[in-house]
């Protein structure tokens, strides 16, 4: 991706993020290293005590929507320190994890992992040095983005609906089963946190 590319801490603002695995290698099949992500989320949200309005994990990528603002604070924190915390999470807990594997059974679950495994890829990072940070301003949007996440398995072809996909924020939003990570978000706008 291109060096050039700007993030926007505005203060009000949301923000949505793409952040895709090293050459779309598909990681987060395994439902373990989607648990990392859960985690990972969980940990930025408690230390940066930010408000988390949604998320989705794929098989290669995964979408958030956050308010970096801490609770009861005008002032965001800035993207890339929220991101560089999540990515560093997930890239730290994940390669223990896939290790673990590794030592275990000899393989990873495709032949692009083992190729990553074994250092034929190149750098053996989990994630693509940027993302995709797209800044949120209006309500509509903001829906709109969050509809996004929770369509995703389904127009991937993952599930039939997307309830049946747990690893989104959609159940909290819609219910209809367990709910992995609840939302900060109660659905006002403007956000209020």
């Amino acid at each position: 991706m291109p060096s050039r590319l700007r993030r926007y801490d505005e203060v009000g603002h949301t923000h949505f993020w793409t952040i895709s695995c090293y050459r779309r290698l598909q990681f987060f099949h395994d439902f373990a290293l989607r648990k990392v992500v859960l985690n990972a989320l969980e940990q930025m949200r408690r230390t940066f005590r930010i408000c988390l309005i949604g998320y989705v994990i794929m098989p290669e990528h995964v979408h958030v929507i956050v308010y970096p603002h801490p609770e009861g604070e005008a002032t965001p924190v800035s993207v890339a320190r929220l991101l560089q915390s999540f990515k560093q999470h997930v890239g730290d807990h994940g390669k223990q994890y896939l290790r673990q594997v590794w030592r275990s059974h000899g393989c990873l679950w495709s032949q692009p992992l083992q190729e990553w495994a074994r250092g034929a890829l190149g750098k053996q990072s989990l994630w693509e040095t940027r993302g995709y940070d797209f800044n949120i301003n209006r309500q509509e949007t903001l829906i709109e983005k969050l509809n996004y996440c929770h369509k995703n398995p389904l127009t991937r072809g993952l599930v039939q609906s997307p309830e049946q996909w747990a690893w989104s924020s959609f159940r909290y939003y819609e219910g209809g089963g367990e709910v992995l990570l609840p939302m900060d978000w109660d659905g006002r706008w403007p956000i209020e946190w």
